[in-house]
């Protein structure tokens, strides 16, 4: 089945709430949402995080990003 959705922050904090770990690099957020993300879609994360980041949602150590605030719970 081919991948549908779009990415925007909220299916981005829905991977970050699903990861195994406290960091997430951008390599396994690419990888989890490829499979249903439309094509190309994934290619915009890295602006999105940067978005995110600037809005402190997301904090960024060493290359690798962690949710810290979600708002829309």
């Amino acid at each position: 089945m081919a991948g549908t959705k779009t990415l925007t922050d909220r299916f981005l904090i829905a991977l970050f709430k699903r990861g195994k770990a406290e960091y997430l690099p951008p390599s396994y957020l690419k990888a989890e949402g490829g499979k249903v993300l439309a094509p190309g879609e994934s290619d915009k994360l890295s602006g999105l995080l940067d978005d995110m980041l600037g809005k402190g949602i997301l904090e960024e150590k060493d290359g690798e990003y962690k949710l810290v605030a979600d708002p829309y719970s």
